[in-house]
């Protein structure tokens, strides 16, 4: 880990020589999700790992979503579980004005979408590896991909290329609903917040991937899954992030490339926060991008730039010669 962080004592609180695991932040943000709400509350409920405290904030459902969440706080008073508003702006921009919230100093935090179901070992699992590793690690584990009834349909990759800054560039592979933080990573994207909500970042968790990894922070992605990720049609990202047709689409119209300008804006302006080698890298990748003849642009790799698979490099390396990246 890149950044001289030692570990912190706020890991783990000792009580009489005894270890007592700490309180974790679940940050949910919900927008007409009455549908499938009620699982994912029951299985936050179910967690293994009890000491939480579960913060909402709903973007303005239309639907049974806010009745269903008045439902879960009344029938639980011993819980601390709170409904904010969300500023409306969608989804990245709901998730990151939770984590914004002052209180939020110093916490653990677990991110949560409102259409999944976590295996009750979810929480406790993430916090224990964080724990047993330096401290300074963000979690993220696989998930089980289930259709909107439940039904096991897949399993997220296994990824085996490192987690680092070259790869956050240009591909996603943290999914958001697994994300657990330490406070030494809260209280780091806390301090970037701001900058990131003005450059209207399009995806929470990939602008986590980003930073932390940028910032020298190093990732546990943990093989053994821990939710039950529903796929279906109101899904933002669910299904197509297993829809190759979806990503060519995505290419073609050059919302890739609109995502893609928008990080590095983000990254641009928070350059003096990331180590130096993730500072040399970025405009290394923001010179290659802007290059004017796209086809005689070098590959990717060589600039330390990659994706998760061989495939993956060959189709990034086609998009650079297309300008699609």
């Amino acid at each position: 880990m890149g950044c001289g962080f030692v570990h912190s004592e706020t890991i783990l609180i000792h009580t009489g020589g005894k270890p007592m695991l700490p309180h974790v932040h679940i940050l949910l943000c919900t927008k007409d999700g009455g549908a499938f709400l009620a699982p994912q509350l029951h299985s936050i409920l179910t967690q293994t790992h009890q000491d939480w405290s579960l913060w909402i904030s709903d973007d303005g459902s239309t639907d049974q979503t806010v009745p269903e969440i008045e439902r879960f706080i009344a029938n639980h008073p011993d819980r601390e579980i709170r409904l904010l508003q969300g500023p409306k702006k969608g989804c990245a921009q709901n998730f990151m004005s939770l984590l914004a919230q002052p209180e939020l100093d110093g916490a653990w935090v677990a991110f949560a979408d409102q259409d999944d179901i976590w295996m009750p070992h979810k929480l406790g699992r993430a916090v224990d590896m964080i724990w047993r590793g330096t401290g300074a690690q963000i979690y993220a584990s696989r998930s089980v991909y289930t259709d909107s009834c439940l039904n096991v349909i897949g399993m997220s990759p296994r990824y085996q290329r490192p987690f680092e800054f070259g790869n956050a560039l240009v591909q996603n592979v943290l999914n958001g609903n697994t994300i657990v933080i330490p406070p030494m990573i809260t209280d780091f994207l806390r301090s970037t917040v701001g900058f990131s909500v003005q450059a209207n970042v399009p995806f929470h968790d990939w602008w986590v991937y980003q930073m932390v990894t940028g910032a020298g922070f190093d990732v546990i992605h943990d093989a053994k899954p821990g939710i039950f990720y529903r796929q279906h049609e109101n899904n933002i990202l669910g299904a197509q992030r297993i829809n190759v047709m979806h990503r060519a689409m995505l290419v073609i119209q050059r919302i890739f490339v609109d995502w893609v300008d928008r990080n590095v804006m983000v990254l641009n302006d928070l350059a003096p926060v990331l180590t130096k080698p993730s500072r040399r890298l970025l405009f290394n990748f923001i010179d290659w991008r802007t290059q004017t003849t796209p086809i005689l642009r070098a590959a990717p790799q060589s600039i330390g730039v990659y994706r998760q698979s061989q495939s993956g490099d060959l189709a990034l390396r086609a998009l650079g010669w297309m300008g699609g990246v």
